[in-house]
């Protein structure tokens, strides 16, 4: 059961039924900078809260009586895990319901208790939607019947800049992922240090799986190269401890 996510996770996107982002034509691709408003009817630009960390976007709308209330309880699981919102990156939930107004956007910010600066939720016009959400290649549907929007579960990581970086897929993200997707975009503005660094290259994205895996091969062959210096090292010593002796 330990590795059971390892399958969950390529069942649910077969089953799923939706056409989700195509990684290969839109990972590294800018987003498009739209006029957005906030609860409080503020609006300015998107790209306003990049700043110099990554943005995490989180696609729902706040009417909604199944999916978007699962998928903002994983998020919110996941971000106060890790302790790090606002320090390393910033979250916005994202309405695509071109009908919700700054009311309910309060409203769903107060039921997940976001505190509006570094986690809040936004929207914009039905033609900013649009816009937005073709350049990040997120689809949904809207269903007559039901009055709702038929929709994936998917986080948007953006660099600094604006560039997609990363898609997490999954109601039930794991701080794992989050974590060195946000990695990964910072890396756009900054070079991580010498832990950061070999951290996250102690993992690969596994385009199947859709999650970080454990790159084996780089620690097998890292810890043979550390192995061989210290061998070399202590061989060394041990030569010049020796050499000392006997001119001593």
């Amino acid at each position: 059961m330990k590795y059971a996510h390892l399958w969950i996770l390529p069942v649910w996107l077969l089953l799923s039924g939706f056409n989700f982002p195509n990684e290969k034509k839109f990972l590294a691709q800018k987003a498009v900078n739209i006029e957005v408003f906030d609860a409080a009817g503020n609006s300015f630009e998107l790209f306003t809260l990049l700043g110099k960390k990554p943005l995490i976007i989180s696609p729902v709308y706040t009417r909604c009586h199944s999916l978007c209330g699962v998928i903002s309880n994983g998020v919110q699981t996941a971000i106060t895990g890790l302790g790090s919102l606002g320090k390393d990156f910033t979250m916005v939930s994202f309405s695509f319901d071109s009908s919700d107004k700054p009311m309910n956007l309060a409203a769903y910010e107060n039921r997940w208790k976001m505190d509006g600066i570094n986690w809040k939720t936004i929207s914009a016009s039905a033609e900013n939607i649009q816009q937005f959400m073709s350049s990040i290649d997120y689809q949904y549907d809207y269903d007559p019947a039901t009055k709702e929007f038929n929709h994936p579960s998917v986080l948007i990581v953006l660099t600094p800049g604006g560039k997609i970086s990363r898609y997490i897929y999954g109601i039930n993200p794991s701080k794992k992922d989050i974590k060195l997707a946000v990695m990964e975009a910072m890396a756009e503005k900054t070079r991580p240090g010498i832990i950061k660094g070999f951290y996250l290259r102690c993992f690969g994205y596994d385009p199947v799986l859709k999650t970080y895996t454990i790159d084996w091969r780089f620690i097998i062959s890292t810890s043979a190269g550390l192995l061989m210096i210290s061998l070399i090292s202590i061989l060394f010593i041990r030569s010049f401890i020796v050499t000392k002796d006997q001119h001593g």
